[in-house]
C-alpha cells in the first residue's frame, strides 16, 4: 500500500476574495489528482461555506493576529492530527495560503517540524521571521519573486505558479443572453458599460475610476458596474453622488457569480493605486470572458495586461488617463474587440486552472524530496 501525502490548507480570511477562489480551485485540482486535503479555516468564513462538504474541515473562531488562546488551539489540534498521521506513517506538509495569521501558522508548523509552503499572493516585501519559517514560497507574479528574493529567500526556494480560473466558464454567451443581462441591470442594450469585481477596500482605486468619468463630457460617459462589497463601500457611493454620478454608476454589491456583470460589459477596468497586487484573479476572469482590460502599472498587473496586446495600461491615481483609455475604447469598436480576444488567449494559455495542481504538486515534491502521486 503505498504511503498516503496529506496537504493541510489553512485560509484565515473571512471574505470571499481572488485569494480564497484559488485555494478552492487547488483543492478541487488536487482532489482530482489523488492528493488529500484538509483545510483549517475561519468559523463562519465564506470559504468555510463554499467548501463545506467538498474537503473535511477545521473551524477556528481566530478574533486576530494577537488571540493567543485560539493559535493555541490551533497548535494542539495539528499537534495531534500530526501524531496520528504520522503512527499511520503518512506524511504531512502545511500549505500556508492567506497572509493573515501567516507568522503564527508558521510558528506553529515549525515547532511541529513539519515541512511548510507559503503562498505569497500580493507583490510586497517578506517580513524576516516569515521567511526564516517556511521551507519554500510559492509566488504568483514575477514581481512577487523579486520582493521574495530581495527579502533575502533563496531564489531555489521560491516558486512561481501563477493564479488560475476556468477559462472555458466564463466564455461569453449570445446576444439573446446580454440583452437579458443588460435588462435586469436596467441598462440600455447600446449602452457602452465598463465594470470592475474587486472589493471596496483601500488602494482599490475605486475613487479614481469615479474621477475618471467626470474628466469626461456626460455624452462620452459609460454606464459602470462596481460589483463588490467591503468597507469603503460607502464612501464610495457619496464621493459618486457628489459628483454627480448616480445616473451612471451601479453598485451592486456582491456578486455570487460574477460572469453575469462581465457579459454585461464592454470593458474591465482595474486601477490600484498602491494595493500590492500580485496578479488580480478579477482581471484574468475579464479577459477569460474576452474583455479588454484598463488597468494600472501595479505590481504583477503588466505581466498580465500587456499594453496594446491584451489591455491598456495607465498611471496609477491618474484619472485624466484612465478617461482617455476609456474613450479610446469607447470609439474604437475594431481595437476593442482585437484586445478582447486576444486578452482570452492569453489566459487560456497562461492560466488555465488545469495546469494548477500539477504545478502545486511540483512545489510538494521538493519540499518533501517524494513523489506525491498524482504529479
Amino acid at each position: 500500500m503505498p504511503e498516503e501525502f496529506i496537504v493541510i490548507h489553512t485560509e484565515w480570511g473571512r471574505h470571499w476574495s481572488g485569494g480564497t477562489q484559488q485555494v478552492a480551485l487547488l483543492l478541487e485540482g488536487l482532489a482530482q489528482r489523488g492528493v488529500k486535503s484538509y483545510l483549517v479555516c475561519q468559523e463562519g468564513s465564506m470559504i468555510a461555506e463554499r467548501m463545506s462538504g467538498k474537503v473535511p474541515l477545521k473551524t477556528f473562531n481566530l478574533r486576530g493576529e494577537h488571540d493567543l488562546r485560539t493559535w493555541l488551539d490551533f497548535a494542539r489540534w495539528l499537534k495531534v492530527f500530526w501524531e496520528r498521521q504520522s503512527s499511520l506513517n503518512h506524511t504531512l506538509l502545511v500549505h500556508v495560503h492567506s497572509r493573515r495569521g501567516a507568522f503564527p501558522t508558521l510558528l506553529v508548523t515549525r515547532l511541529l517540524k513539519l515541512p511548510t509552503v507559503l503562498h505569497w499572493r500580493v507583490a510586497a516585501p517578506l517580513n524576516m521571521p516569515v521567511k526564516r519559517l517556511a521551507n519554500a514560497v510559492i509566488v504568483i507574479s514575477e514581481a512577487a519573486r523579486n520582493y521574495a528574493v530581495r527579502a533575502g529567500m533563496a531564489q531555489e526556494k521560491v516558486f512561481l505558479v501563477r493564479s488560475a480560473i476556468h477559462v472555458e466558464d466564463f466564455k461569453r454567451l449570445g446576444e439573446e443572453v446580454l440583452r437579458d443581462l443588460r435588462w435586469r441591470l436596467g441598462i440600455p442594450k447600446e449602452a457602452f458599460v465598463i465594470a470592475e469585481t474587486a472589493r471596496m477596500a483601500p488602494g482599490k482605486g475605486h475613487d479614481v475610476i469615479l474621477k475618471a468619468i467626470v474628466e469626461l463630457p456626460p455624452s462620452e460617459r459609460p454606464i459602470v458596474l462596481m460589483a463588490g462589497n467591503g468597507h469603503e463601500g460607502e464612501k464610495l457611493q457619496r464621493l459618486a453622488e457628489n459628483l454627480g454620478l448616480n445616473q451612471f454608476v451601479r453598485f451592486t454589491g456582491f456578486v455570487d457569480d460574477v460572469r453575469t456583470v462581465l457579459w454585461a460589459s464592454n470593458v474591465f477596468v482595474h486601477v490600484p493605486n498602491f494595493f500590492p497586487e500580485g496578479v488580480s484573479v478579477a482581471i484574468l476572469e475579464a479577459m477569460a470572458a474576452g474583455l479588454p482590460v484598463i488597468a494600472s502599472k501595479v505590481g504583477g498587473i503588466p505581466e498580465v495586461v500587456r499594453n496594446g496586446e491584451t489591455g491598456l495600461i495607465v498611471p496609477p491615481n491618474d484619472p485624466k488617463a484612465l478617461a482617455e483609455a476609456i474613450n479610446e475604447l469607447r470609439k474604437d469598436k475594431a481595437l476593442c474587440e482585437k484586445i478582447g480576444k486576444q486578452a482570452q488567449e492569453w489566459v487560456r494559455e497562461h492560466h488555465d486552472a488545469r495546469q494548477l495542481p500539477d504545478r502545486v504538486i511540483q512545489v510538494y515534491n521538493q519540499v518533501t524530496a517524494k513523489k506525491i502521486v498524482g504529479s
